[in-house]
């Protein structure tokens, strides 16, 4: 065997794993989706118009690549490409739902493939709402449960940001969940900076 050849079983290989990998993360994120329950809302909160910008972009190149070959007929590349290809659409897929911002009745899930970007409504304690151009910002003080020991709980700060078309709706739930023993802060100048 020569080293061309070897190298190309191991990029083979690597491809193959790689492939993989990206439908089990995109089975994954289906999974969580599928999983979650009574959902008030949600919305897109991805780069490029909503989407995932860089798996937006790799899915385009492998799906232009693709064409060509196919249009020049390049048999031998079209394992290759097709893998790239599905790569691609698992990739998208995952960072599509992982960039959703989803709101339930249980609390606020920013990214549904991360624990630590989802929060309870109880767990609050404080947010802020910032005003802006296409939407508004909202910065929420939760508290963590670190155990059933008072003194391990710590305050983190969770940002939202929350579209125009979804403000009002948003305020609707967030002072139904939590304006029983919280009110917003808004029109006052916060600096978001100072608060971190």
């Amino acid at each position: 065997m020569s080293i061309l050849t070897e190298s190309h079983s191991m990029f083979v290989l690597l491809l193959a794993i790689f492939t993989l990998a990206a439908t089990f993360l995109a089975l994954y994120s289906i999974g969580n989706v599928i999983r979650l329950r009574n959902v008030r809302m949600s919305w897109n909160s991805g780069k490029m118009a909503g989407y995932p910008l860089f798996s937006t972009l790799f899915l385009g190149s492998a799906g232009a690549i693709t064409a060509v070959a196919f249009i020049y007929e390049l048999t031998q590349y079209y394992t290759i490409l097709s893998c790239y290809s599905w790569m691609g659409v698992s990739w998208w897929i995952s960072s599509y739902i992982a960039s959703k911002t989803y709101i339930t009745d249980h609390g606020i899930v920013k990214n549904i493939n991360d624990p630590s970007q989802t929060i309870a409504w109880h767990q609050i304690c404080d947010y802020v709402e910032r005003p802006k151009s296409r939407g508004s910002d909202y910065l929420f003080m939760y508290q963590n449960l670190g155990g059933e020991d008072e003194t391990n709980r710590s305050v983190t700060r969770l940002e939202l940001f929350v579209p125009d078309r979804k403000v009002d709706k948003f305020e609707k739930v967030v002072t139904l969940k939590v304006g029983k023993y919280l009110s917003s802060v808004s029109n006052i100048p916060i600096d978001i900076e100072t608060l971190k």
